[in-house]
């Protein structure tokens, strides 16, 4: 499975495609608002050097089936982390961290890290089983909700 499964630039058509994911509750949280809003306001992956520059697509095949951020904080890259909806569940997550670790580790940061909300057990297991570790705890405002999160931080 590791080998079929492969990082790449994120295109726009990648973009446009994951803001279409509709994930259902809980995770509801994390479904981005439509392509023409996040174009209109510049969001994210929306921005074409953003996303050059910190998004990553993964691929099962030719299947899009997830993607990273790659997010630059001082000596820190923090990284996020999602399958789509339909690849959930499906004993993946582990493969996708593993990439999301190795191109953090090529930007040579001092520090990987990530930050998962605390009602997130499922993503908080595979984030432990791949040498994460809970740094630290916190809230904070999003998209109009706050968002009671841990800090993660890489171990190895």
């Amino acid at each position: 499975m590791m080998s079929l499964l492969t990082l790449k630039q994120m295109s726009k058509m990648d973009a446009q495609h994951i803001c279409s994911w509709q994930y259902e509750q809980p995770y509801d949280v994390y479904n981005w608002p439509s392509w023409q809003e996040m174009c209109s306001q510049d969001m994210e992956f929306a921005d074409d050097s953003i996303r050059e520059q910190q998004y990553r697509s993964l691929y099962i095949g030719e299947e899009l089936a997830g993607y990273i951020q790659l997010f630059p904080i001082l000596q820190v890259i923090r990284l996020a982390i999602f399958l789509s909806p339909q690849h959930c569940n499906q004993g993946l997550g582990q493969y996708a961290v593993g990439l999301a670790i190795e191109a953090a580790q090529k930007l040579k940061a001092a520090e990987i890290d990530l930050e998962v909300e605390r009602w997130n057990k499922r993503a908080i297991a595979c984030y432990e089983k791949a040498g994460f570790a809970i740094a630290d705890q916190y809230s904070y405002r999003q998209r109009g909700s706050y968002k009671d999160v841990y800090c993660m931080v890489y171990r190895g």
